[in-house]
């Protein structure tokens, strides 16, 4: 009987012990683990055949961008089943070396991935039938039938889109980015197929963010913005369109919001990845870490130096040499097998919108 009344009153020492043990090992797991609550995107951990939901789109969508009729003038290269990446570069009409560059360095003709140079209607003769040309020998030029100007710009972003949805629906990533930029390509296979999954994702729209512009009201800028255009005092997050990754499923959803709207804005990263992404309900991530840091891209570019810290993509307005200087840098190092591996800088984690 003693024994009973001893064990009764050690029943709840013992819970309480037991109680602030787990306390202390959940705080000191707390302290010590990555806790990642950042993630919008969905991981694909197996084969995952996404369909698009092509009867969401009116019938005669093919033959429509945004408000007007459309064809493709030049469409010449299409996916197949071992396409893991499409990487629409956005081009414009004359930038024949700006594309040669890219097909000799980080566009380089892969099995895994395949690149369209995305351009519309020059009103210059020469140009246009140069670029006939350019496309029977390579095959790789997607033409809109809209004027290629500074203006157009959403125009030609919905044609990518376009092309994605209805030409390369095997591609387990999209990628939209300019010419002037360079993609450590080797590195963007890797972090793709292993950071995230080489099934692909979904909810996927990863890119440097930008969280706090405005419209240029200004009549001095180039880049203003009249209220008739743009009313609000603030743009959405949006991403910096030198480079972007979508998933499948977000680029079809952005598309279907773009073809769909009664509005259209000549901003097209505004539009596209900021209006139409919030209106879809799609949130953005931020790879502003793994896009080379300014002064890294001067060494690299001036100096030859390669960064202690591997990136995935440049900043833009490289000119062809110093893509080439990238390239002949990047071959000559090896490749981590994932970003993973690669030391965080803290001041620069990425933000998950």
């Amino acid at each position: 009987m003693k024994e009973c009344r001893i064990r009764s009153h050690l029943l709840p020492v013992t819970l309480i012990i037991s109680l602030f043990l787990f306390l202390i090992h959940l705080l000191l797991w707390r302290s010590t683990a990555v806790i990642r609550t950042d993630i919008d995107y969905v991981i694909n951990t197996e084969l995952y055949n996404y369909t698009h939901p092509m009867h969401l789109l009116s019938s005669n969508d093919y033959r429509l961008l945004v408000n007007f009729t459309f064809t493709f003038d030049q469409l010449s290269l299409r996916c197949n089943e071992s396409t893991f990446l499409l990487v629409l570069v956005h081009s414009s009409p004359g930038n024949f070396q700006k594309r040669s560059t890219i097909r000799s360095t980080w566009g380089a003709k892969t099995g895994w991935m395949n690149i369209v140079f995305v351009t519309g209607r020059t009103e210059n003769l020469t140009v246009r039938h140069q670029l006939k040309k350019e496309n029977k020998l390579h095959g790789d030029i997607l033409q809109g039938s809209f004027l290629d100007a500074y203006r157009n710009l959403t125009y030609k972003h919905v044609m990518a889109l376009k092309y994605a949805v209805y030409h390369c629906a095997q591609a387990k990533y999209i990628l939209k980015c300019d010419d002037d930029i360079f993609i450590n390509i080797k590195l963007l296979k890797n972090y793709l197929s292993t950071d995230l999954s080489p099934f692909g994702i979904r909810n996927g729209l990863l890119c440097p963010v930008q969280s706090t512009a405005s419209p240029f009201r200004t009549y001095r800028s180039k880049w203003r913005v009249s209220f008739e255009e743009y009313p609000g005092r603030k743009y959405p997050p949006y991403c910096l369109g030198y480079v972007i990754i979508y998933s499948p499923d977000v680029a079809f959803a952005l598309y279907r919001a773009a073809q769909s709207s009664s509005t259209i804005f000549w901003i097209d990263d505004v539009h596209i990845t900021g209006t139409m992404a919030e209106k879809s309900n799609i949130s953005h991530t931020d790879i502003t870490e793994w896009v080379i840091p300014y002064k890294d891209q001067m060494s690299l570019v001036n100096n030859n130096v390669y960064p202690i810290k591997p990136f995935l993509v440049s900043r833009p307005d490289l000119s062809e040499t110093e893509i080439k200087t990238f390239w002949n840098r990047v071959q000559a190092i090896s490749v981590p097998k994932s970003i993973s591996s690669i030391p965080r800088d803290k001041t620069m984690r990425p933000k998950f919108i």
